[in-house]
């Protein structure tokens, strides 16, 4: 089976946006969390989905979810944790509570604020999945890298060969991330800032996927103009 988990935890702080967080911001008219998981909705494989927010804010969440006709019974919301590692373990423990888990099953885990993920990068992580057991998908980096010791001053310049930028979802046998992901202590939850590098760690392989250029992450209001942009361009 295949499940997704959106992450929707984050208050939007660099959104400038103190009443609403940035998930539930509107583009062309719809939240970007509605359009978010549209997109695994419509690839029509997902045995269920899981979105997990901030705690004060599910009620709204499940009441915006009715309002735009995403409110099936397999997509359920729960509350998140106080990190992201902490919300997938939620997931994780929600998933496994509520469905008969598979050693084949797969989870996808998606930012919120990434709108527009297209069934190509959700096909290809399933590929690589099965596999390799995990997937992570990136981009290359086209600038140019450098990296400073004290913020203020060049230290010396990065070769941006091999180099990538990290994109969601980041997908695994959800088993295996139910596992992984409890075996960390608070700290090392805290830590880390992706899951795909704890399977890294946990010396699992995790194999690549190609994401795309319009897989933007919302977070500033910037990349809420590019977002529209985007939207603007398309047929």
């Amino acid at each position: 089976m295949l499940y997704y988990m959106i992450m929707a935890g984050g208050i939007g702080s660099r959104m400038n946006s103190p009443e609403l967080p940035k998930q539930y911001l509107k583009v062309d008219d719809e939240p970007i969390l509605v359009k978010t998981i549209r997109n695994f909705e419509d690839f029509g494989s997902f045995a269920a989905g899981v979105v997990c927010c901030p705690i004060d804010w599910i009620e709204y969440t499940k009441a915006m979810l009715l309002e735009y006709g995403v409110s099936s019974g397999n997509i359920t919301v729960i509350s998140g944790g106080k990190n992201r590692n902490c919300s997938v373990k939620n997931g994780c423990r929600f998933l496994s509570e509520n469905y008969k888990i598979t050693d084949d099953d797969i989870v996808l885990t998606h930012d919120a604020v990434r709108p527009f993920i297209n069934s190509r990068i959700i096909k290809e992580n399933i590929s690589a999945v099965n596999e390799s057991g995990a997937a992570n998908t990136v981009m290359p980096v086209y600038d140019s890298i450098i990296r400073s010791d004290c913020g203020n001053f060049l230290t010396d310049l990065v070769n941006r060969e091999g180099v990538y930028r990290v994109q969601t979802p980041q997908s695994f046998k959800l088993k295996s991330l139910e596992k992984v992901i409890n075996s960390l202590n608070d700290e090392e939850l805290a830590f880390y800032t992706d899951v795909a590098s704890i399977f890294h760690d946990k010396g699992f392989e995790v194999k690549l996927v190609r994401g795309s250029d319009d897989n933007i992450k919302i977070t500033t209001p910037f990349d809420l103009a590019v977002a529209q942009a985007i939207l603007s361009n398309r047929p």
